[in-house]
């Protein structure tokens, strides 16, 4: 429902960053894709099992066993790969189910050995004003998400993000991510307060591990996040949508439509419906 209102993602952004002509394919064209990524079935499959864990966790104080987290992992696996829109794998042939076993049997004993005093919210959706970091006035656009995971000790809440990735997050990656940015500021909107932050990236190296970090993120974070969205917004409204070629082309599930391109567009806004 938050998605039905003009609105703009950090995932959008990203999109807007990497390249403008896959967003313009992606949001403004509506274009459905060509086939889906395993590393995006896989990761949203991961998330499912993490999802199920924790709000089992919250309705019984107890985690469910591994086999239950597993067979969650499975179950959206499944509903994803037999849908109509065919899989392409990146890097050849693998054994996905068995891989995610391994990693999720990280999870499962990373979250045993350090359970939250008390799991506050599973998924929890967000739709936040934002504003102009110059004028100080609103944007047409609200920013929506979802929070992974928000834990509560005593009055002190933390945001946590999963992510699954092929290796450990660079510090690079850590320390300029707009995600937990994002989280920090609907926090507050959200009257959660000063809220702390939490990265969990797990890998899917031939030994699997947990990345965990703890996050600091401030006003000149914020402000950062702000003139980003507000500078994607300017170049969408203008139309411009240049191709960038380099490393995500391999996996664009849109790149096979030329500039000629016939598909119509949405008649909607330039500004994001999808």
């Amino acid at each position: 429902m938050l998605r039905e209102q003009l609105h703009v993602s950090v995932c959008q952004i990203k999109t807007y960053l990497i390249c403008p002509r896959k967003y313009e394919l992606s949001y403004v064209r509506g274009i459905e894709p060509a086939f889906i990524p395993v590393p995006l079935v896989f990761g949203s499959a991961f998330h499912a099992a993490l999802g199920h864990y924790y709000l089992k966790l919250q309705e019984t104080r107890c985690g469910p066993p591994l086999e239950a987290v597993v067979q969650a992992f499975v179950d959206q696996w499944n509903v994803t790969t037999t849908g109509p829109v065919p899989l392409r794998e990146e890097d050849g042939p693998a054994d996905h189910l068995d891989r995610a076993a391994q990693m999720l049997a990280v999870f499962h004993a990373h979250a045993k050995a350090s359970p939250p005093a008390k799991v506050d919210a599973v998924e929890l959706p967000f739709s936040i004003e934002l504003h102009d970091p110059d004028s100080g006035d609103p944007l047409e656009e609200k920013l929506v998400g979802a929070m992974d995971l928000v834990t509560v000790k005593g009055k002190k809440r933390t945001v946590v993000e999963f992510k699954t990735a092929a290796k450990r997050w660079s510090r690079d990656q850590v320390a300029f991510d707009l995600q937990l940015t994002a989280y920090r500021l609907a926090a507050r909107q959200l009257d959660l307060g000063d809220v702390g932050l939490r990265l969990e990236v797990f890998t899917k190296t031939a030994k699997p591990a947990v990345q965990v970090e703890e996050l600091r993120r401030g006003p000149a974070d914020e402000e950062d996040l702000l003139r980003t969205v507000a500078s994607v917004l300017r170049a969408v409204d203008v139309g411009a949508f240049h191709r960038v070629r380099g490393w995500a082309c391999r996996g664009c599930v849109r790149m096979q439509l030329g500039w000629g391109s016939s598909a119509a567009a949405s008649g909607k806004s330039r500004r994001c419906f999808f």
